[in-house]
């Protein structure tokens, strides 16, 4: 991980670092950028559109920040300050995945509140090879039911009332389909593993945040007591729809919390991560933390790399 500092306004230093901050993206996929002023929500659009862009501006896993009129800065995804949000790939589990990702600390937690990553292709390497081919073979398939008493509801996913645009919304989405009274269940099949510029392959899902053994264990406990698994809002399976065992999870976490790398957060540090290299968690924190998030270069699997 490279850090720079940004001395000067976005638009004059840019043209002169950029190259660098891409070339520490390339090199292992994470930069670190500190500067008075850089999490100012129209500076961090402006640093965010040239290091990520084109930025999207339709993510409804993300609430859009009130202050920002491109519609294209977001803060982080609601999640329980008191646990650990575990490492994932931002979006891999939708169609359009974004290979750039912007975090901007304005205001630091009391305590705790980082952004801990991890190298994903040194994930790959490292993991028990039946497990890798499995992966590699079938892919993911993430399995969501949308709607009932806990989890988004579709309505709000899909912006709409009317089934039908939710259903083709799903169709254009490539994911699989049907209908639990008024809960909507789709099944999204996507690659795991992408070959990155360079040749290195990368292990690329979001197994850690949709797979029933990843959750607390008291969280899970508390769930599987108003409900089977297979009724949770969120899982997962091999592409093939066989199941990913409890071990394989575990081995994962296991994996990932000896790789993890963690700069702490100062307000006005950005951290720029190629999503496609590098999986991001949240640790618990005390106290306000106000981060903002902008994401970009959507491509879809094939796009990204060699996709398996």
């Amino acid at each position: 991980m490279k850090q720079f500092t940004v001395d000067r306004p976005v638009e004059a230093w840019w043209p002169v670092h950029g190259p660098g901050v891409e070339a520490a993206l390339e090199h292992d996929g994470w930069a670190v950028l500190d500067g008075a002023g850089l999490t100012g929500t129209a500076v961090f659009q402006a640093l965010a559109e040239r290091a990520c862009g084109p930025l999207s501006r339709d993510n409804p896993e993300h609430r859009k920040v009130t202050d920002d009129p491109t519609g294209t800065v977001n803060t982080p995804v609601e999640f329980s300050g008191t646990r650990k949000l575990l490492w994932h790939n931002e979006n891999t589990f939708a169609a359009q995945w974004p290979r750039r990702i912007a975090f901007g600390c304005a205001r630091r937690a009391d305590t705790g509140g980082d952004t801990p990553t991890v190298d994903m292709a040194a994930v790959y390497d490292l993991m028990d090879p039946t497990l890798r081919g499995r992966f590699e073979d079938t892919g993911v398939t993430y399995v969501r039911r949308l709607g009932g008493d806990l989890g988004l509801d579709w309505r709000t996913l899909y912006g709409t009332e009317d089934r039908a645009e939710a259903e083709a919304a799903c169709t254009r989405e490539g994911a699989r389909w049907h209908w639990d009274g008024d809960v909507l269940v789709t099944r999204q099949r996507r690659s795991a593993v992408v070959e990155l510029p360079g040749g290195r392959r990368s292990f690329v899902a979001q197994v850690l945040h949709w797979h029933h053994r990843a959750m607390d264990a008291d969280v899970r406990a508390s769930m599987a007591a108003l409900m089977p698994p297979s009724e949770f809002p969120k899982d997962c399976t091999f592409g093939d729809g066989e199941p990913i065992p409890d071990s394989a999870i575990d081995a994962l976490i296991a994996l990932c919390t000896r790789l993890e790398e963690t700069v702490p957060w100062a307000e006005d540090r950005v951290t720029l991560l190629d999503n496609l290299r590098r999986a991001h968690a949240r640790d618990p924190y005390t106290g306000e933390r106000r981060l903002l998030v902008a994401m970009g270069r959507p491509a879809g699997p094939g796009e990204a790399g060699r996709a398996q």
